[in-house]
């Protein structure tokens, strides 16, 4: 077949766009497309009509024509089915078949056009998938590379960050070697009692040795107990020295002053006495700090987050769990004690204690205590345990999602997405899946549990479950595209939090160290999604 030239036209014959595969001036295809409406009846059932000198093979378009120019000698059934190759690419380009989206999109045609003929008029073997994947210019490839530079460069950030810790302890030694000089000694005794479990309340468990710029550590158990004792600073000696010729209180007032004076006695004015402001010490002199949330004096809050990248025939490529157990205690009194863990975690997880945790005793006995037994933890907010957990098990996955494409054969697809919570004790909240669909027209929805919202913008739909446990531990959701890209659903994304560790690391109870009696204490635990992909 020879295809001189594909248009679309108006029912009057007004050429909106047009490509030309033989060189022919502007007036000779503008002619041609002005003498095809007269050619065509109204009760014309067929899609081609023959002049002397050239054939029009054409498709209505709502308003508009697809007209295929071609010579007579071509063959008619290739030229059907390249015409609807143009109609099915054109309706993907443009939402609605009227002049003005053509027009809009005119661009976009051209160079689809000219992946469906090459110069010379002759069809290229290409088929919709493929021009689709062209004209996008997505690549599986480049996503997956994306993803795994994403996650060099969080890599390269943790060990930046270690050399950071790195540094800053190397400077504190080589301070500590060098020491301080008379008036700054009482200074690096507060300080260092201050950073000992991490900072103050504002590093909200950044510290701890682990997160952060500072690494803590005891300088001495004196320094602490210095600083909870510590008297009141004496009067500097320049206060009790003679009394200088500037500015002093008490003396006669100014002629400005007796003015000021005299005005606000006539007015009636007041002075405004504003009360003094409470510092920091004054306010925890007075009463300890309380939990935002509940009234116990010990807090413990447990975190964790995970990053999950499956492959789309079900195999784990990377599970990884990094989890916090962060102290707080608002009761100086009661914060002589010791944290019991459970046993039942899993066997593979690697903990970190804090520098000023006994590690022989969490080791023996699970149990979270200060390698001084009589110090108690400090107010602030502290990390005092870290743990990492990973694992290329596929049972490890905690929710399981699969992608069932099934092309039909006919240029579009019908897709199952399934979702299987693996482990049966897990509850997750607030679960939205995101699957990507190829190609501009949006999907057609069919069963799903849950809600579902199509993102045109971003071109996926946003599957949303509110709670996933074992009462509904499987779903699916069916749609279908017009594409048979099944390389186009991925990656699939998802964003879900639970109230419950995946490691199954739980404190058991808090216990005081002088009795042994059980302290009350309140709890917040749980994981949330950093990153969870199907590639």
């Amino acid at each position: 077949m020879v295809v001189l030239a594909a248009s679309i036209c108006t029912k009057t014959g007004k050429a909106i766009v047009s490509r030309q595969f033989f060189e022919m001036p502007r007036s000779r295809i503008e002619g041609l497309l002005a003498s095809f409406p007269k050619l065509i009846g109204s009760s014309d059932q067929h899609t081609f009509v023959e002049t002397e000198s050239v054939r029009y093979v054409y498709q209505p378009l709502e308003e508009l024509f697809m007209v295929l120019v071609t010579n007579k000698q071509s063959n008619i059934l290739q030229d059907i089915d390249t015409l609807h190759l143009f109609a099915r690419v054109v309706s993907e380009q443009c939402r609605t078949m009227d002049e003005k989206e053509v027009a809009k999109n005119a661009f976009n045609l051209l160079s689809v056009f000219d992946e469906l003929v090459a110069v010379g008029g002759y069809r290229e073997s290409v088929t919709l998938a493929q021009i689709r994947t062209i004209t996008e210019m997505e690549s599986h490839e480049e996503r997956v590379q994306a993803e795994i530079a994403k996650q060099k460069e969080r890599d390269a950030k943790e060990e930046l960050n270690r050399k950071a810790k790195m540094l800053d302890q190397q400077k504190r030694e080589m301070q500590k070697k060098g020491g301080y000089g008379g008036g700054m000694s009482s200074f690096s005794g507060i300080s260092s009692s201050i950073s000992a479990f991490g900072g103050g309340g504002a590093s909200g468990g950044s510290g701890g040795g682990y997160g952060g710029r500072q690494t803590p550590s005891y300088e001495s158990s004196s320094s602490y107990d210095d600083y909870r004792s510590s008297p009141t600073p004496a009067k500097s000696s320049a206060a009790s020295g003679p009394p200088s010729k500037g500015m002093q209180l008490g003396a006669k007032k100014s002629t400005a002053n007796a003015l000021f004076e005299s005005l606000k006695n006539e007015e009636g004015l007041h002075d405004v006495v504003e009360p003094p402001r409470a510092s920091p010490h004054m306010v925890s002199a007075v009463a300890p700090i309380t939990s935002p949330t509940t009234g116990e004096a010990v807090q413990l809050d447990i975190e964790e987050r995970i990053i999950m990248n499956a492959n789309r025939d079900g195999g784990l490529s990377k599970l990884e769990v990094k989890g916090t157990l962060s102290l707080k205690v608002s009761d100086p009194s009661k914060g002589v004690i010791r944290i019991v863990l459970k046993n039942n975690h899993e066997s593979n997880v690697q903990f970190q204690t804090h520098p000023n945790v006994d590690k022989a005793l969490f080791s023996e006995e699970n149990t979270i205590g200060n390698k001084d037994k009589s110090r108690p933890f400090p107010p602030q907010s502290i990390v005092i345990l870290r743990w990492r957990y990973s694992s290329k098990d596929d049972s490890a996955i905690p929710l399981a999602i699969n992608c069932w494409p099934s092309p039909t054969g006919s240029g579009s697809c019908d897709v199952n997405i399934e979702y299987e919570l693996q482990n049966a004790s897990l509850e997750l909240r607030d679960v939205v899946i995101s699957i990507p669909y190829p190609g501009g027209v949006p999907p057609s929805i069919g069963d799903a549990e849950g809600s579902y919202r199509v993102d045109k913008q971003k071109r996926s739909i946003e599957w949303e479950i509110p709670f996933i446990d074992a009462s509904n531990r499987s779903g699916v959701l069916e749609f279908s595209v017009p594409s048979e890209d099944v390389s186009g659903f991925y990656p699939i994304s998802a964003k879900f939090h639970s109230v419950k560790t995946l490691t199954k690391v739980e404190v058991d109870r808090v216990v005081s160290v002088a009795d042994g009696s059980s302290v009350a204490f309140a709890k917040n635990g749980g994981f949330e999604v950093e990153e969870y992909l199907v590639v």
